[in-house]
Formats: C-alpha cells, structure tokens, sequence
C-alpha cells in the first residue's frame, strides 16, 4: 500500500516551521517596525482633551415645573438626557457661533458613579481642540439653563393665567353673595355661594404661593444648574506621536502577521527539505541523511567524496547509509540494490558511486551497474568508457568478462556501463535476457549496484525494481517535491518494488542537528551508528531461492 501522510502535528512541529520560516517573522516585523516609526513622524498630529461639567439633576428649581415634578426619572435616565442635549443640533449650532467656524466631532462620557461629563475633543491643532471642548462645555450650560427658564417662565404664565380666571370667578360670587339679604351665621354657615367663594379662595391662595415660587425658581435658574468642573487645557503633546510606542505596536503587529505568513509559506511550500518530511512523504525510514556536496549537479566537476575527503561529513553519512542496509541484511540478505529517484537532478547517481566505494572499503566485491539507458552518467565518475556496456551484453555483442571495467586497484569494483544508446529501454529491461544478465553480474559480486533512471518520468526503474533486492529512493534537500515523491513510491509499491529505505541529499547543517569531533561531523538522525572499517566481506549473500524468483 502507499504510504498515508500523517497529518497530526505537535509543538516540535510548529517550533520547526518558525525556526525554518524565521527570516520572514524577523523581515516582516522589521517592516512592521520602520514603518510604524516612519509613520509616527510622517502623520498629522493628532491633540486630544478633555472638560468635565457637573450636571444638576435634581434642582429646587426644576421641581417646580409640573411636567418634571409628575415624571419621577431615574437619574441614569436624566444623565442619559443631559448628554443628547450636549451632543444634539442646538448646542452644536451654537458653538459653531462662539468659535465662528464648523466645531470639531465631541464625545459625551459619563463618569461612572457621578453626575460628571467629560466632554472629549480631537484635534490637529491643540488650541483648537481646548477652544471646542470648552466651547462645548459653556454653550451646554447656557442652553441648559435658557431652557430650565423658559419652562420655569411657561409654567407661571400657564400659572398665571389660572390666577386670574380664579379671581374672576371669586369676583362674580363675591357679587352674587352681597346681593343677597342680612343672613344669620348659621345661615351664612350652609349658603352654597359662600361655600364656594371659600373654596375659590384657597385655590387661588395656592396658586399664588406656586406663582411666587416658579417666579423665585426663574431668579434662581439664571444663576445656578450645572457648572463646569474641569476645563479643558491645551494639550503639550500629540497623542500620536509616541515613537516607542508606535514602534512596539508594529512589532507585535509584525510578529503576528509574520507567525501567519511562516505557517501560510510552509502550507504552499511542498518542497521536502528535512528528515521529517521525507519520511512522511514516502513513508519510508530514511536511512541517510547526506550534507551539502560542491558543485555535485557540474557534470565536470564529479568527484567521489568517499575517496577525495574520506573524513568529511559527507563520507561519514555515506558509511553510516551503508552499515544501515548491512544490519537491514542480517534478515533479508541483500545481494542487488537499485537507487533510484523521483525525478532527474536529486543525486541518485552521485549516492551510488559514493556507496560503491564505500561497500568496497570494508572488502565487499562491488558491481555497479548502469541501467539508465537514456542518460547515462554514472561511468564520468569513474572515468571509465561508456563504449562497452548492459546493451552490450543484452545484445550480445560482449560477454561480462569485457563488459566489466575494473575502476581501481585497491578496489574491489567494477562498473558495467550503459554501453551504447539503444531505441527502446523498457523494452530492453523487460526481456529475459536482461534477467539472465542482471543475474549474471550479480553472481559475480557481493553486491550488484544498479542505477536506474527516475520513477515518474519512465517506467525503467519500476521494472529494473522487479529484479533487485532493495530499492533505495533518493530525495534533494530543497528541490524534491513532497507530490512526487508519494507518487513515485505509489508506483513502486504498485510493482511491489522491495522499498528498504529512503536518502536524503543536500541537507543543510542548519536543517538537521549535528556533533563535530574533531574534523569530522556526526549525523544524529542517522538510523544506525556507523561502524569501523571492516575487511571482513559482507554479512552474507541471498540464497538461490530469491534467485529462482526472478
């Protein structure tokens, strides 16, 4: 079956993804940074202020006014008034006079717990902004208290007017009761219209004792009700204009945004770039995790890190590749081993010729074997001839003795090149008389390396991966895309190729974690230890039954 991605993700996951992705956190929030500095200096200042003005809720005068007096408001609805009447159309119109220009936008805000206002003004100019916010605060009280007199005023007309319809009345009774003949007290007692001019009377007693306190109430109103609190001073300071922190604000506003921009890159970045996601793309241990080659894609400059730097890093990963395939042998003995890739350029070729000698430093008889018949690279490493080779031998026109070339003394190695360019590869891999060959060679050696083209553009490699013992599938740190590599292992898991494992090239020091010991470096994802070089031959060798099978 091919390998099913893991999609569950830890902290280790997310702390990777903002290690990998870091310079676009520091960029942007560098960005974010400059520009909030720039922004500050480059923007219009903007001057804030405040007054507060004391309202008078409940007043001796506004008692006195009927409608008030008959409407038992909760004071958190009467501050609610107050402050529509701050902010509606007459008090703004009249500030608009006092300054003789447009006033700036006000805002009403009651403090809790308290009969006080602040009225809060913003402005590009720090006098304007005083000059309206006081403007506001003065011209409310005026209002307030112009209204508070004409209704004090309505109320003694309306007031007034009863006074004198009552005295009307009381003047026609009045006239109606000396009319009438001398009367005994008891008989004065009982008279309807003298009941009546008593009555009338009273009324306009009270009356009169209203009038006279809305006609106080009016006085008083003129020189009470709210009061200003706190004026509104004139601001020293834009409050825009804080550098530091302006500055902090865009570092937290950059480092969100750059935290979402890592985590977006690295959803549309499919490229495989660490262990990790090579083995959730092909869902195969990776066996060996090679570092940086120099100019290892110069088809000029091919050289084998295993016998040029033998210390380096890159030779070191190369053994441990090798003592992991040794110890995955000791159940299965592996006696051919195909490398093969997704696509063309991921170092399938540069991995072969590394782990052929490799293999033969530790006395193994090594065969490496060139069936990529369409471009044929592996024989430049040695600096061997490509004239004599696999199509030799498949057409017979060379048995293995010529075919095979010996490529160094000290070495038990030798290469069989792809030999002439033949018309039809996959039909040529095909045959029986490939099998006999590939068996053939095999035979002959402890282990036959066989280099194959790559899987998704030719068939070559799934049929060359039914004649083998292992597939390695090699992957490049920063180009191998996560797609091909699970389709690639999907069409060799469709021939039931034997996957033992997966490389990856390329890999950066930065990517994976490394020990240096003197001048030689150490992977720690490496699946198995290294060991010490060794002339003891191979751990074994596959049976004839495995042979049959083929």
């Amino acid at each position: 079956m091919p390998p099913v991605e893991d999609t569950t993700l830890e902290l280790r996951d997310y702390l990777r993804v903002l290690q990998r992705r870091k310079w676009i956190i520091i960029v942007t929030v560098l960005i974010c940074a400059l520009g909030a500095f720039a922004m500050t200096f480059r923007q219009a200042p903007v001057y804030s202020t405040n007054a507060s003005v004391l309202l008078q809720t409940s007043t001796a005068s506004s008692s006195l006014i009927p409608s008030q007096a008959q409407d038992p408001t909760s004071s958190d609805r009467i501050r609610a008034n107050e402050i529509q009447i701050m902010g509606g159309p007459q008090v703004r119109a009249e500030v608009a006079k006092t300054l003789g220009r447009e006033p700036e936008s006000a805002s009403f805000t009651p403090q809790e717990g308290s009969d006080v206002v602040d009225i809060g003004v913003t402005s590009t100019n720090a006098k304007r902004a005083a000059a309206t916010a006081n403007a506001y605060a003065k011209t409310y009280i005026k209002v307030r208290r112009d209204l508070t007199v004409s209704d004090l005023q309505e109320s003694a007309k309306q007031v007034e007017d009863r006074i004198v319809n009552l005295d009307f009345q009381i003047g026609l009774l009045t006239g109606a009761v000396n009319a009438k003949p001398e009367q005994t007290p008891i008989q004065q007692a009982s008279d309807p219209d003298r009941l009546a001019l008593s009555r009338l009377a009273s009324r306009r007693d009270s009356f009169a004792q209203t009038y006279n306190d809305l006609v106080f109430g009016e006085d008083l109103a003129k020189h009470s009700g709210a009061t200003v609190l706190a004026p509104a001073g004139v601001p020293g300071a834009p409050q825009n204009h804080s550098p530091l922190t302006n500055v902090l604000a865009g570092i937290v506003i950059g480092l969100v945004l750059g935290i979402a921009l890592a985590f977006l890159r690295e959803y549309l970045d499919d490229r495989v770039k660490t262990k990790e996601d090579l083995e959730t793309a092909s869902g195969q241990t990776v066996i060996g995790l090679i570092p940086e080659l120099p100019d290892w894609k110069n088809r000029e400059a091919t050289q084998l890190i295993a016998i040029a730097q033998p210390r380096s890093a890159a030779a070191e990963a190369y053994r441990a590749v090798r003592t992991s395939v040794e110890f995955l042998a000791l159940d299965q003995p592996i006696g051919s081993l195909q490398v093969t890739s997704a696509m063309a350029g991921e170092g399938k070729t540069t991995t072969l010729a590394n782990l052929a000698i490799t293999f033969a430093r530790v006395g193994q008889r090594v065969i490496v074997l060139c069936c990529d018949l369409r471009r044929p690279r592996v024989h430049e490493f040695f600096g061997m001839s490509n004239r004599v080779g696999f199509t030799s031998m498949l057409l017979g026109d060379a048995p293995a003795n010529e075919a095979i070339q010996a490529v160094r003394g000290d070495l038990p190695i030798g290469l069989v090149a792809s030999g002439p360019l033949a018309p039809n590869p996959a039909e040529l891999l095909a045959s029986k008389r490939a099998v006999s060959v590939i068996e053939e060679l095999d035979s002959q050696c402890d282990l036959l390396l066989i280099d194959s083209p790559p899987v998704l553009p030719v068939t070559d490699a799934q049929v060359i991966s039914g004649l083998v013992d292992g597939v390695l599938l090699v992957s490049n740190s920063g180009t191998s895309n996560k797609r091909d590599v699970r389709r690639a292992v999907e069409l060799l898991h469709q021939v039931d190729a034997p996957l033992i494992g997966s490389i990856l090239n390329n890999v950066h020091s930065k990517d994976e974690a490394v020990y240096t010991y003197g001048d030689n470096r150490y992977y720690l994802d490496a699946q198995q230890p290294t060991e010490p070089e060794r002339r003891n031959g191979r751990r074994g060798k596959r049976g004839a039954p495995a042979k049959a099978a083929r």
